[in-house]
């Protein structure tokens, strides 16, 4: 049987396969899949540039960098007032990316006449057609059965996921960026709102609706986390292995390695759930307890300051956590991106590999794509997740000092030359994303000692694995080269003796240690005080140590079992690789605590993040579809507004519409105003229970409120809403005659300008 039929009964059964699980969602999942593809295809040439070194040549990047630079394109547009936020303009957007990569082409055809270099870019070897089949495979399954397990529980509602969608919805109603706060009508959202721009502009890009488009982007992220990191550790593997003789077969090596740094990053738990899962109970039983410890997956993320109960409460989350909890927040959606720029920094480093002091001008050393396309991304970060921008910067800092300072044979001139990157790398990233700083207010805050510091056993049972499997590494590479080294020893021709692959691996690992500690050392003050003053610190800086961690534990547990095997190192290995399996469990225990039986079909929901609406609020579920469909552009609708994490602001979430008012703690943090966000609140009560017509009509003046929302929630918050006074103010446009006659108390004034 021919290669190709077999390629084709793979095509024909995911898709059968699709069907059977997605059912009628699975047309919105084509759509979203094909558009994914669409973009890689338009964006290979650029991807083959900065990746030739990659047995892949970065085909799987190609999506993420594809996306990242359309986006950007149709927010820079709309940003400057050139196109609308449209699905036309989304398109046109791509259309100017493909132009873009035509260009790279064409530019590389004429040079390549007198240039090897540039020829070996351009020719594809033979076999590349396969792995690219490999990993779309890979890739369509994997998101498929991703978007399957979100389909038992697709709500966008609980935690944040109310604001996450809710920006969603409001920006698929703006037509220029910055999009308004639609929570704080009259003025400029002022939080980091690009990756749910990303989110939404993908949504119109594929033509699937923003009910759809959350639990698709967000099931895509899990997806593009495992792809990237299996093909972050497969290339490093491949590299290192590349004529030497691997014990095992050098093929199982690679896909084995890749698909554990996969696992590692996008769906392994921490020694935390290894412990409270199956050690604790375990004892408990030996001891005859009346009551075992049963185990809550967020336990995992809720460790330090939780057990025992201090007055030190931490976060430390990670990917696995992320996905199942189904947050559509900045840190989650930046997975996209900061993993593209390992992926970029590694291309980059294998670049180099041959490269000599003179090889390239100091200018040619400084203009060079991969620097170019890490300052856009840098960029990003800063309107995306600002914490990755620091921390990402420091990343490519190190791993292209300690490039340079091995091809500069470390001399003065490496670090002058890494200065000079440096420099162009912040200055492109601060250009890039000036549209969106011009516009932003910053919301922190000062650097300060801490109060409190984790207990060891607790650093040791979060982070003492990756740790340990890091610092192991490290001193067997050391060892081997002090044992192999004739002449004198330094820690210049020790990293000269490494592989660029152990160079990377212990460079990311040796960051990831340092985004570990630095919460045990100094913090970042915001408005979370008392008890939480360091957990924001702590969750955003080791969210992605974890990252790190994983990718290099995805490539130095092979390395260890398969090349140069010692005995103490091939032991520490195996404990390690046995305890890493057992967090594997974690998102097994996540999935079937958070969704249920996923083998049971008849409990499938579907994609929508809005149907709970009809179920959990039936009457606001009526009266926000009226508002969908009848509504268009901005008008503001009052509702009451209330705490963080509550049904508060359902109507402003589901519609996108703005209101006077949202959560109040996330407006505080927005604003750094606590006073405007009480007046406010002060207002919007004012407006439900006032007796004083002239006072209200000059409150709905004030904000030009256009409708007066009141359903269960605003009779419950205040008591004796005066609904005549509301009722005479305008038109009561919802409900109809005929909903009325079933007894629906929830109702919608048309006042103001549009009355």
């Amino acid at each position: 049987m021919s290669k190709r039929i077999i390629n084709i009964g793979f095509i024909v059964l995911s898709i059968i396969l699709g069907i059977f699980l997605l059912r009628g969602d699975f047309l919105y999942f084509i759509q979203w899949w094909l558009t994914i593809f669409i973009v890689g295809l338009a964006f290979l040439p650029l991807t083959n540039l900065l990746f030739h070194k990659f047995n892949d040549r970065g085909y799987l990047f190609s999506k993420t960098i594809g996306m990242a630079i359309t986006g950007y394109i149709m927010w820079l547009l709309s940003s400057l007032k050139i196109l609308k936020f449209s699905p036309t303009a989304c398109m046109f957007s791509l259309a100017l990316g493909l132009v873009l990569n035509i260009g790279i082409v064409a530019f590389k055809m004429k040079k390549a006449k007198g240039s090897n270099f540039l020829r070996e870019k351009i020719t594809l070897p033979k076999g590349l057609g396969d792995v690219f089949f490999k990993e779309e495979i890979m890739f369509f399954l994997i998101l498929l059965i991703l978007v399957y397990i979100r389909g038992f529980k697709p709500e966008a509602y609980g935690t944040e996921k109310f604001m996450d969608y809710g920006f969603m919805t409001s920006m698929a109603r703006t037509d220029y960026m910055p999009p308004e706060d639609f929570w704080f009508s009259g003025t400029k959202l002022n939080y980091y709102y690009l990756g749910q721009f990303f989110a939404t502009f993908f949504s119109k890009l594929s033509f699937v609706p923003v009910t759809h488009g959350y639990n698709l982007m967000l099931m895509m992220i899990g997806t593009f986390t495992f792809m990237l990191s299996y093909s972050i550790v497969y290339n490093l593997v491949d590299k290192f292995i590349k004529g030497k003789e691997i014990k095992g077969g050098n093929k199982f090596i690679r896909e084995s390695s890749g698909v554990l740094g996969g696992l590692a990053v996008a769906f392994a738990g921490n020694m935390q759930y290894t412990i409270y899962r199956w050690l604790v109970p375990a004892v408990e039983k030996i001891q005859a307890k009346a009551e075992v410890s049963s185990y809550w997956f967020p336990d995992a993320t809720r460790f330090i300051g939780y057990f025992p109960e201090t007055n030190d409460k931490t976060i430390h989350e990670f990917p696995s956590y992320s996905f199942i909890l189904g947050d559509l927040h900045a840190h989650v959606i930046n997975l996209l991106f900061t993993l593209t720029v390992l992926g970029i920094l590694l291309g980059w480093l294998y670049s180099r590999e041959s490269k000599k002091e003179n090889d390239k001008s100091i200018l040619a050393e400084i203009f060079q794509p991969a620097h170019i396309l890490i300052g856009f991304f840098l960029g990003i970060f800063q309107a995306t997740n600002f914490w990755d921008f620091p921390i990402y910067f420091i990343v490519a800092g190190a791993i292209i000092l300690f490039s340079n300072a091995i091809v500069y044979k470390f001399k003065g001139k490496a670090v002058a030359i890494t200065l000079l990157q440096g420099t162009f790398i912040l200055v492109l990233s601060l250009v890039f994303i000036l549209p969106f700083t011009i516009n932003f207010d910053p919301m922190s805050t000062r650097i300060l000692l801490v109060h409190y510091s984790t207990a060891n056993w607790q650093l040791w049972i979060l982070w003492g694995l990756p740790v340990a499997i890091v610092i192991m590494f490290l001193l067997s590479m050391i060892s081997d080269f002090v044992k192999g080294q004739r002449e004198e020893v330094s820690i210049f021709s020790f990293m000269e003796y490494l592989h660029p692959s152990s160079l990377y691996i212990i460079t990311i690992g040796l960051c990831a240690i340092g985004l570990v500690l630095i919460p045990e050392l100094v913090y970042v003050k915001d408005i979370y005080s008392g008890d939480y003053k360091r957990a924001n610190t702590m969750f955003k800086l080791t969210y992605q140590a974890f990252v790190m961690f994983g990718i290099s534990l995805g490539y130095i547990f092979p390395r260890i079992f398969t090349y140069r095997r010692r005995r103490l190192r091939a032991l520490v290995a195996t404990i390690g690789l046995v305890l890493f399996i057992t967090t594997l469990g974690y998102p097994i225990k996540g999935t079937k605590s958070w969704f249920g039986n996923i083998f049971d079909r008849q409990a499938y929901k579907g994609m929508d993040a809005t149907a709970f609406m009809e179920e959990e609020m039936p009457e606001d579920y009526l009266a926000t579809m009226w508002l969908n469909e009848n509504i268009e552009g901005n008008p503001l609708v009052l509702e009451a507004n209330g705490d963080s994490y509550t049904d508060y602001q359902r109507v402003s979430v589901i519609t996108g519409l703005p209101t006077i008012l949202g959560w109040h703690t996330h407006e505080w943090l927005w604003k750094s105003d606590k006073a405007a966000v009480d007046s406010r609140a002060e207002d919007v009560m004012t407006i439900y229970t006032s007796e004083d017509l002239q006072e209200v009509e000059r409150l709905i003046e004030k904000y030009n409120i256009s409708y007066i929302y009141v359903g269960q929630l605003e009779q419950e918050k205040y008591e004796g809403v005066n609904n005549e006074l509301l009722k005479s103010l305008g038109e009561m446009v919802y409900p109809s005659k005929e909903l009325q006659d079933m007894g629906l108390r929830t109702y919608i004034i048309q006042v103001g300008n549009d009355s």
